[in-house]
């Protein structure tokens, strides 16, 4: 049997240094994703740069629609009739899938089956869910 009782409710104690090696590690997060957005969006600006030159393809939606057989033939259709060569020197380079999927527009189809009503009020119905980081005061 315990001999001594708490009597008084003892604090948590959040520190200075927490709180800014917390704001610190928010701040890398912060510039690693906006990296990453930047890089994200340079990859596929260049990746659609090629595939206009060596598919003949003007957008990244038809790109996302070419079966991988597809895109082969495309290749090598239009290598053969000259739309397009490698510079001398140039390393050679294919087309690789990654990942594949359906992707299809939920609330459209929704809208599209039930209405947009029903699909307005399914979405003010659906509970609001937040993120969060956290903005610590940098000292004067």
């Amino acid at each position: 049997m315990p001999t001594a009782v708490k009597t008084a409710k003892e604090a948590l104690v959040v520190t200075k240094d927490e709180l800014e090696e917390l704001r610190d590690w928010e701040k890398k997060f912060a510039e690693a994703k906006k990296k990453q957005a930047d890089a994200e969006r340079e990859v596929k600006f260049r990746r659609l740069q090629l595939a206009e030159k060596v598919l003949g393809i003007k957008t990244e939606d038809e790109l996302k629609a070419l079966p991988p057989e597809k895109v082969q033939k495309l290749y090598a259709q239009r290598l053969t009739a000259g739309d397009w060569k490698l510079e001398r020197g140039a390393p050679v380079f294919a087309f690789k899938k990654t990942s594949h999927g359906c992707y299809p527009p939920w609330a459209k189809l929704f809208a599209a089956e039930l209405g947009e009503t029903a699909a307005a009020r399914i979405k003010n119905e659906t509970e609001t869910s937040y993120s969060y980081s956290v903005e610590v005061a940098v000292p004067a």
